[in-house]
């Protein structure tokens, strides 16, 4: 049975990342006292981590995560799993983060969105498909050979969805535009959008904005719900470094965490 509503990330062969989601769901843990949050993975290491120290003492559970045979090793599995969510989710209505995310604010008014549609998202940085410029230039002219040019484009980092045939739908068509190409998930995303029709509430970018991009919200007044660190921002420990200037403790609570299981 599906829990009402919940918060998911997904994480696969990567410490770093590893060491990111969990900075990312601890810091969210404290800004939501009660929501629910899991964090899917393929690394059995996760589930040390929760027995080690307890992440159930602060509602974060985990869910191992199964790949299929040629998958498990693949460099863009996240992707499929990632496409895989709302199989995985137990909640009825899941709000998606990718492990780059790095929560600011409460998050509770962005369920609202769902009173608009069964899905919702952040528009891209580059909101149209002719301006994707992250994806092979391959996958890109494939994708506006079956789509118009100036078909909207969201980030997948941020999605929020209710669980019925519509997005069951969606998702299934999703990872199907995923195998064809089996690397990034964005185009793919576009693909299924515009394949299935469905309807998409559209998030304020303060709920999925770069640190850049939110220099320039910030001084029009607006409040950072969740900030975006991509671009590789884990990997050079801008994130961390993000993370550490808000919430020290979160982090030193994380490294010891990370030491504890003897993470090599």
């Amino acid at each position: 049975m599906l829990g009402d509503r919940g918060v998911v990330y997904c994480v696969t062969n990567n410490r770093v990342y590893l060491e990111s989601a969990l900075t990312s769901a601890l810091i969210l843990r404290s800004l939501e006292p009660e929501l629910p949050i899991s964090i899917g993975s393929n690394l059995p290491l996760l589930n040390k981590l929760s027995s080690e120290l307890s992440l159930t003492q602060n509602n974060i559970s985990t869910i191992f995560l199964n790949t299929p045979d040629g998958l498990t090793d693949h460099p863009f599995v996240s992707r499929y799993l990632k496409t895989d969510l709302i199989n995985w989710s137990p909640y009825q209505e899941t709000l998606f983060l990718d492990a780059d995310i790095l929560p600011c604010l409460p998050i509770g008014d962005l369920w609202r969105y769902l009173d608009q549609a069964a899905i919702a998202m952040v528009l891209d940085r580059l909101p149209m498909v002719e301006m994707c410029d992250h994806i092979s230039e391959e996958e890109k002219l494939y994708t506006l050979g079956k789509i118009p040019a100036l078909s909207k484009q969201f980030n997948s980092g941020v999605m929020l969805w209710r669980n019925n045939a519509e997005t069951q739908k969606l998702f299934t068509q999703w990872q199907s535009d995923w195998q064809v190409f089996q690397k990034q998930d964005q185009l793919a995303l576009v693909r299924a959008l515009h394949h299935t029709q469905i309807s998409v509430a559209e998030i304020p970018r303060t709920y999925n904005g770069s640190p850049r991009d939110s220099v320039d919200l910030i001084k029009e007044g607006h409040k950072i719900y969740l900030l975006h660190c991509w671009g590789g921002m884990v990997a050079s420990g801008e994130f961390r470094q993000f993370a550490e200037s808000r919430y020290p403790e979160i982090v030193d609570k994380v490294d010891l965490l990370m030491s504890l299981v003897h993470v090599s």
